[in-house]
């Protein structure tokens, strides 16, 4: 009897293969699940961060073409009720802190790293947190989002206008916060302090694009290139660009 060496291989490395497979299955199991969560917390969560963002950015459009009149020249307010505004202003920025700070705390920068956008996410919210580009320091806007954060039957929700407002007359530790956000929007007056807002609203411009770059959710709406100052545009075209978001495209729009 002549042995058949080429079935007889076949059938030996067939078998190691399966008993290979059944020893790494539960791992890759695992490692597929892992994946499929981080990519349920990434989706369920990502359309209001991008309305969150869609509405941040169309008000400071709108301030920058009347030139932060609301915050530092009332008379010349296109708003009707600038001292009003002046808080709504601070709810946005809220919001938007709000459900970037919702996401980080659910993916606990594990798993949602695991996909390229989550990946893309966490550098945003790193972004908007570092020293060249936030608003406040980085533990104060973090306080802002994680108070605005309402936890009900494990639905994530963020606190209506009224209830923000409520929570300024009635929540001491937080009217200090937003105090202070509105204090810093009120000084832009300075240019320096103007452009640090405006970079910060360009960011938010570039989260939507890059999130919702089919404008299925928010409209797309142009940069205010013509606020923004020679040093303000060098920081978004040599920093912002080219070392913090460097995966953003069409890098034009925004300079």
């Amino acid at each position: 009897m002549v042995l058949d060496y080429t079935y007889l291989l076949t059938l030996l490395s067939g078998g190691v293969v399966w008993e290979g497979f059944k020893f790494f299955y539960p791992d890759i199991k695992n490692y597929f699940n892992k994946r499929k969560t981080a990519a349920e917390i990434l989706y369920k969560n990502l359309d209001l961060a991008i309305k969150s963002a869609d509405e941040l950015y169309g008000k400071l459009e709108s301030l920058s073409k009347e030139d932060f009149a609301t915050f530092i020249n009332i008379e010349n307010s296109t708003s009707s009720s600038p001292e009003h505004n002046q808080i709504y202003v601070c709810y946005l920025f809220g919001q938007y802190w709000a459900s970037l700070e919702n996401i980080r705390t659910l993916s606990n920068y594990s798993s949602i790293t695991r996909l390229r956008k989550g990946k893309e996410l966490l550098r945003f919210i790193e972004t908007i947190e570092s020293k060249k580009f936030r608003i406040l320091d980085r533990s104060k806007q973090r306080m802002i989002g994680e108070s605005m954060i309402i936890n009900a039957d494990d639905k994530f929700q963020i606190i209506s206008l009224y209830s923000f407002f409520n929570k300024i007359e009635n929540d001491t530790l937080f009217s200090k916060w937003i105090l202070e956000l509105k204090d810093f929007l009120c000084s832009t007056k300075n240019k320096e302090k103007r452009q640090t807002v405006l970079v910060h609203g360009v960011i938010s411009a570039m989260f939507i694009d890059h999130f919702d770059h089919n404008q299925k959710i928010a409209r797309r709406r142009d940069i205010y290139k013509n606020k923004l100052r020679p040093e303000s545009i060098k920081l978004i075209k040599n920093v912002l660009l080219k070392h913090y978001l460097k995966f953003i495209k069409k890098e034009e729009r925004y300079f």
